[in-house]
């Protein structure tokens, strides 16, 4: 069985705009992520971390939507993506349950 999911890969804004409160969009970041599994759209996030357990790069956002406008609007509200801090780059992928 396979699910329609999407991959939500915020790539880092260079400079950042130097107008934005960090803080408090790191706060509006996880209570994002946390409204998503409330709404039953989040399958999976995390920061990306090499072998070492380092930071490597950003990270990743796994929401279940039919299609890829359903998708894109849900990113555009995450909140470094929403303030200009990170752009989106959308992903599409199915997850797949059980064999092949």
């Amino acid at each position: 069985m396979r699910e329609q999911c999407w991959i939500i890969h915020g790539l880092p804004v260079e400079p950042p705009p130097a107008d934005v409160d960090l803080d408090f969009a790191r706060k509006r970041h996880h209570e994002y992520i946390e409204q998503l599994d409330t709404d039953g759209l989040l399958v999976s996030h995390g920061a990306t971390r090499d072998e070492r357990g380092q930071r490597y790069g950003t990270g990743l956002i796994v929401i279940r939507a039919a299609t890829r406008p359903e998708a894109a609007a849900i990113a555009q509200r995450e909140p470094y993506i929403e303030m200009g801090i990170r752009r989106l780059k959308l992903v599409p992928w199915q997850m797949q349950r059980g064999r092949t």
